[in-house]
């Protein structure tokens, strides 16, 4: 198993650079700098974004998504669906990733030997409190058919 994501074209998306060049225009900002101090993140990373298309880390994009009140899979280009119901009491990835994995009656061991990652990720993202990369939360949304909204705990509707 390679220890890099096997859909790595989500380190960068035309579309993800569409949908903040969208957000800029609607929130009235000319410039990268502008929309940057808005949603809270730096300068260079809403360049990278514009420019490029580069998706920035998990943590960050959430950061973007919370301040825009925008799914993640609307930011990111996975769906045109831009109506975004927070949660009404957020949880955390930790949290619902043992949730989901208890509802199903498995371990994470278990759940991550059908995933693209090694199953050590898990046990390092829930001890350490971290986020996964993007495609690894895709993998594991999919997995257990919730959006990535609701399994960073963003969004209490499961799809």
């Amino acid at each position: 198993m390679s220890k890099f994501p096997e859909n790595s074209e989500m380190r960068t998306s035309k579309k993800f650079s569409e949908r903040i060049k969208d957000s800029m225009e609607e929130n009235d900002c000319e410039t990268n700098k502008q929309f940057a101090e808005l949603v809270g993140v730096s300068y260079p990373i809403i360049t990278k974004a514009v420019d490029f298309g580069i998706i920035p880390t998990t943590k960050t994009l959430i950061k973007i998504a919370d301040k825009l009140d925008l799914s993640l899979a609307y930011l990111l280009g996975m769906t045109d669906e831009k109506d975004f119901i927070g949660a009404l009491q957020p949880s955390n990835f930790s949290t619902r990733i043992q949730s989901l994995a208890k509802e199903r009656n498995e371990t994470l061991g278990g759940i991550a030997s059908k995933m693209p990652f090694s199953r050590t990720y898990f046990y390092m993202w829930i001890k350490k409190d971290t986020l996964p990369l993007i495609e690894y939360a895709i993998a594991i949304a999919e997995y257990f058919k919730v959006s990535l909204d609701y399994l960073f705990g963003r969004s209490d509707y499961r799809k």
